[in-house]
């Protein structure tokens, strides 16, 4: 994964078939936190690229909203750091 390989709003949008106020509730629900002043200057890590498109898939194949994907990707990253933590 390269650190220094970033997003606009506008690349997500069309790669992840998503309105900017699909993305707008994304961030303010957690599920990416990008840098920048305002939605038209954001820009996005892979990380967070990644995190938008399970969420998407989420929406898609099992029908969930964004607060419950955002809820679902908290807890599938609880989980990992528990096995982690186990491992």
């Amino acid at each position: 994964m390269n650190d220094n390989v970033f997003y606009t709003t506008y690349a997500i949008c069309n790669s992840q078939k998503l309105s900017k106020e699909n993305i707008n509730e994304m961030v303010t629900w957690g599920i990416a936190n990008p840098y920048g002043e305002c939605p038209e200057k954001w820009l996005f890590t892979h990380e967070d690229f990644e995190r938008i498109a399970r969420a998407q898939r989420f929406r898609n194949d099992l029908e969930i909203n964004i607060p419950g994907a955002a809820f679902a990707l908290e807890l599938i990253e609880e989980v990992k750091k528990l096995r982690e933590r186990r491992g």
